[in-house]
């Protein structure tokens, strides 16, 4: 019997990868697996008794909906929809379940680039990643039952009002920004409501959101840097400001992650009519050839091919580079595209895969020279979190903080941040020997400041490389080739270098790496040296989305409509980044559980057996009504906030689209 058998009263089941295959053995061997062990052994954390069985093969040949993708959205939707108790769902993940190592904060990057990873890379880029192997970027995206929300940094923003409020007004009736509100607020359980702005956030619900119980010192002295430079301090990015520099929330509880499986799957594992299966790749959606109806899924496990038929509906939710290339399997997509690769053709649907949008950032590193590099795991922070939840293992570091940001580039407004900045360092991640202040080296410390655009520009592209349904696909992120990215990013290292010489940070000693990226001679910090850099060593976020888009019958690269039916295709939506027709200003985990959780709502709709909430009732969680717009915005009948005035910036680029989009009547609001 394991130890978490034996302490927490039910079968534990061991969950791999152990923290000493993400450190590395050698040296770091003996104190990583110590804590691992003691970390299996808290019921909390390791969470035996919580987690979801897995069946080893379906329940049954036929089920009412197939959900193809546990992460973040798909985890959410097969919770969803599974509330219904006639209604068969079976989940399809193609990874195993969340070992105990990813719940604990600090291990954030420990299981990059392991087996909870696809270990995706770019095709050589040509404006970008030029320093970099083969000119490729590496992607981080989770093959795990939570997906990405395993390997994330637990961020909890959603964006800017206006994002959504543009993909209404691009087409999509339903999407603006009071239609999506009341689903983020289902899905929260926001435990700092007196601390935040209230009436922008829900409690109650299965997503804990709240900052981390710990943070070091510098953080606190980053928002000072901020004030200094003439930045504001928000203490809610997600509420009625949204720029500034903040310490973000995050979706944690009791000093450990919350991912989608945690909060939306466990709570669900009584259910009889829900089944999970792990290790589970979907290789199509069968689809019939003369009604275009999806039939089935079919996929692999353990290396044997499977199927189950569906009476009702198969969603998507892969994520934004799975979920294409299933459809392109399933023969949706571009008929040439399919007809090269030999995939037999089922819906000619040119824009699947196109529209690859990512947030493009670059790490501007500094040495922290009255800091010595010491491990900030050992064995004093590992008692404290493993007694308390607490101390240097229940964050994650400097990357609770964050800025939202507006360049010379951005709505004069002054409203619609385009530049979002990251901080790295304290990250009680890997130790080798747990001695309190052991050394790593006897260098300083350091750290790094990311710029981050918002509003990316440049475009890429999901293809297939073959028909075999287990290679990885063609992945061409076509990054920094809008020279507007450019000018933002770069706008945006200058900043960081400003802020690593405030006298707010003086106290660190901080000292800009002034080292010069191959082939960049030219004089150091002048704008050609820093494009040059960005284009040489380009960070590229896991917040890609876009290659199913979401659009009009006038759009000809909409993959799916403003109800996710893919187009042309009865009985196969899609829920997840992939259907974003414009990325959101923020990380995208929150975004994409709304997404599924109003997904999940208009399938319940359809199949006439109610939403979890009606749309009326939702009126309860707007305050002052529904009818007044959101919190701390005026109504949409007189709107005249900054950078909604008619005319205004804002208001031009919504109308420029709308009109676009076969809309009209928005010349009349914004002329």
């Amino acid at each position: 019997m394991s130890s978490a058998a034996a302490t927490c009263g039910c079968p534990a089941p061991y969950v791999g990868p152990p923290l000493t295959a993400t450190c590395g053995a050698g040296q770091f061997l003996v104190f990583m697996g110590l804590l691992d062990g003691y970390l299996r052994a808290q019921c909390d954390v390791a969470d035996p008794c919580g987690r979801v069985s897995c069946r080893s093969a379906p329940r049954d040949l036929d089920y009412d909906f197939v959900v193809v993708g546990g992460g973040s959205g798909g985890a959410v939707a097969a919770a969803r929809l599974s509330e219904v108790p006639g209604w068969r769902v079976l989940l399809l993940e193609a990874g195993g379940d969340e070992p105990p190592g990813s719940q604990v904060p600090s291990m954030v990057l420990n299981y990059h680039g392991g087996e909870l990873d696809w270990n995706y890379s770019t095709e050589p880029e040509t404006a970008a990643c030029q320093g970099y192997p083969g000119k490729r970027c590496k992607w981080v995206r989770g093959k795990v039952l939570g997906g990405c929300s395993v390997l994330n940094g637990m961020m909890y923003l959603r964006g800017h009002p206006k994002d959504y409020d543009y993909w209404a007004a691009a087409g999509n009736p339903g999407w603006g920004y009071r239609d999506v509100l009341p689903y983020f607020l289902k899905s929260e359980d926001n435990r700092e409501l007196g601390e935040v702005d209230a009436a922008f956030h829900g409690s109650g619900g299965p997503l804990t959101v709240q900052r981390f119980p710990d943070r070091p010192a510098m953080a606190d002295h980053i928002l000072q840097a901020g004030r200094e430079l003439g930045y504001g301090v928000s203490r809610d990015l997600n509420g009625a400001n949204f720029t500034g520099f903040a310490i973000a929330q995050a979706k944690n509880r009791n000093g450990s992650r919350v991912s989608s499986a945690r909060a939306f799957l466990r709570p669900a594992r009584g259910r009889p009519n829900l089944d999970v299966m792990l290790n589970s790749t979907v290789t199509r959606v069968l689809i019939d050839e003369k009604t275009k109806q999806a039939r089935g899924v079919e996929f692999v496990l353990n290396g044997q091919k499977r199927s189950v038929r569906v009476s009702k509906e198969v969603i998507v939710a892969g994520g934004a580079v799975n979920s294409p290339q299933i459809l392109l399997l399933s023969g949706v997509g571009d008929k040439q595209h399919l007809a090269e690769v030999g995939v037999p053709l089922r819906h000619h649907l040119p824009g699947v895969g196109k529209n690859l949008m990512n947030h493009v950032a670059f790490f501007v590193s500094f040495l922290a020279r009255n800091e010595t590099s010491r491990y900030d795991l050992d064995w004093a922070a590992a008692t404290e979190y493993l007694l308390k939840r607490s101390g240097p293992m229940s964050s994650t570091g400097l990357s609770q903080v964050t800025a939202k940001l507006s360049t010379k580039y951005a709505d004069p407004s002054g409203d619609d941040p385009d530049l979002q900045m990251f901080f790295a360092g304290y990250l009680a991640g890997c130790a080798k020997t747990g001695e309190v202040g052991a050394r790593m080296d006897d260098g300083p410390r350091s750290v790094s400041i990311s710029p981050v655009v918002l509003h990316p520009k440049s475009r890429g592209r999901i293809s297939l490389r073959s028909a075999d349904p287990l290679a990885p696909p063609l992945i061409r992120a076509n990054y920094l080739t809008h020279r507007d990215d450019v000018n933002t990013l770069v706008e945006g290292v200058k900043i960081a270098v400003r802020l690593g010489a405030t006298r707010a940070l003086a106290r660190y000693g901080l000292e800009l790496d002034r080292s010069a990226p191959p082939g960049c001679d030219m004089p150091f910090g002048s704008d050609a040296f820093w494009e040059c850099a960005v284009r040489q060593f380009t960070g590229p976020e896991n917040h890609q989305a876009g290659t199913c888009k979401m659009g009009p019958d006038s759009d000809p690269d909409a993959v799916v409509d403003s109800s996710l039916r893919v187009r042309g295709v009865k009985g196969l939506r899609v829920m997840d980044a992939s259907v974003m027709p414009a990325l959101v200003s923020a990380n995208t985990a929150a975004t994409i559980m709304m997404i599924a959780e109003k997904g999940a709502d208009m399938v319940k709709e359809v199949w006439k057996q109610g939403s979890v909430t009606s749309r009326a009732g939702w009126a309860g969680h707007w305050p002052g009504g529904r009818d007044h717009g959101w919190p701390g915005k005026p109504a949409a009948a007189g709107w005249s906030a900054p950078g909604w005035r008619r005319n205004s910036p804002g208001a031009n680029r919504l109308r420029d689209v709308a009109a676009s989009s076969g809309n009209p009547g928005w010349n009349s609001w914004t002329g």
